[in-house]
């Protein structure tokens, strides 16, 4: 499948825009422009957009549904559970460090054990009963970011079902359905005439499985893509945020506007990428979209360790500099780990070791042929200890 740039540059950006988000939920307060980033909806439904395309891309070139589902959702699956494993097990910021060093030279490494399992307890109980905890946690995994995998999977699972059925026109309904069950009860769940449910109903399929759909029917789309439907729902995007920033008070028609934010603005820059597929190609964006899944994966630890420091800046400088500084730590993180995965890979390729036995066997070769060089290197440090020894 041929690159294109202009989905690894907004790949990039969403990221950005991810950060924002998740740096806001840690008790920072943006002033309005950064307030106008972070309500940016755009990064989740791009993300499952571009992944349906792909999907669809794929299975339009010939691939079986199998094919293309089992190493994914495989893929998929072992992230969620590593990084469920990851969070729940390492310290989440500098004073853990201190506890968990604390915890071992009293109690040994069998600590190591126990602290996880006092913190999956305390979460399965932070949601008011074992089966919303139960529920939380398949559907979330132990870090609130985790959930866009699982949904991933879920919208992944439902496809490939429909694509196995030969129903794929009937994915579109079934994740619009889903979407409208989602906004009915997060709207309704709060009022007094609501249901009461025991998870987010942002989590599972019903808020993701829509633009996994939009974009395997993008896929189908033959020809080149327009750029005037993408500025339209830009447009429209944009001017329903803000007025929701500046006027809207409402909590409800508040979530309405952000649903119509996220739609509008996920499928036009959606579109607009498609369209324009060399945009910001041969640029530092393009170049770094490899890196966008790790620093997802990775950023809410980084957020952690840094925002202690965080609060220490100017409140005008902080809005940009602390989800900046979480960026870049983070993809330096990601670019390290990568740089070791290949050294390692590099270092076990067959060849290279073929290389490198063939070189130590000529080197040793080399030495046992000239072992009067070596009794002449060594013989004057001989010389000189047994004349240090006459002295003593």
């Amino acid at each position: 499948m041929k690159r294109n740039s202009a989905i690894e540059c907004i790949r990039v950006l969403a990221i950005m825009s991810v950060i924002f988000v998740h740096a806001e939920g840690t008790g920072i307060h943006y002033a309005l422009p950064a307030r106008f980033i972070s309500h940016l909806l755009f990064a989740v439904a791009f993300f499952m957009i571009i992944a349906g395309y792909q999907w669809g891309r794929k299975l339009r070139a010939g691939e079986t549904v199998g094919h293309v589902y089992g190493p994914y959702s495989f893929r998929v699956l072992k992230m969620f559970l590593l990084w469920s494993l990851v969070y729940i097990a390492i310290p989440r910021n500098i004073q853990d460090i201190g506890y968990y060093l604390h915890t071992i030279s009293h109690y040994g490494l069998i600590s190591l054990l126990k602290v996880p399992y006092l913190r999956l307890l305390a979460l399965v109980k932070g949601q008011g009963g074992a089966l919303q905890g139960v529920l939380y946690i398949l559907s979330t995994g132990t870090k609130y970011h985790l959930w866009f995998l699982m949904a991933l999977l879920w919208a992944s699972t439902i496809t490939a079902v429909l694509a196995k059925w030969r129903r794929e026109s009937c994915l579109i309904w079934v994740g619009t359905g889903l979407y409208l069950f989602g906004v009915l009860f997060a709207l309704l769940s709060p009022s007094s005439a609501g249901f009461p449910i025991p998870f987010n109903m942002r989590y599972g399929p019903f808020f993701g499985t829509i633009f996994f759909a939009i974009g395997f029917r993008l896929s189908s789309c033959q020809g080149s893509f327009s750029v005037k439907p993408a500025i339209a729902l830009l447009s429209a995007a944009l001017a329903a945020l803000a007025v929701e920033l500046l006027f809207v008070r409402n909590q409800s028609a508040s979530m309405i506007v952000e649903f119509f934010v996220e739609i509008t603005s996920g499928v036009g820059i959606a579109l607009l990428a498609l369209a324009r597929p060399s945009l910001g190609a041969k640029t530092i964006l393009a170049s770094s979209g490899q890196y966008v899944l790790g620093i997802y994966l990775i950023h809410p630890l980084v957020i952690d360790f840094v925002k202690p420091f965080a609060y220490h800046l100017p409140g005008s400088v902080r809005d940009l500099a602390f989800p900046g500084i979480v960026f870049l730590l983070s993809a330096l993180t990601v670019m390290t780990l990568q740089t070791l995965k290949s050294l390692k890979t590099f270092a076990a390729n067959p060849r290279v070791m073929s290389y490198v036995k063939a070189l130590l066997k000529a080197v040793i070769r080399e030495l046992l042929k000239t072992p009067v060089t070596w009794r002449q290197t060594i013989q004057p440090i001989l010389g000189a200890l047994e004349k240090r020894q006459d002295v003593t």
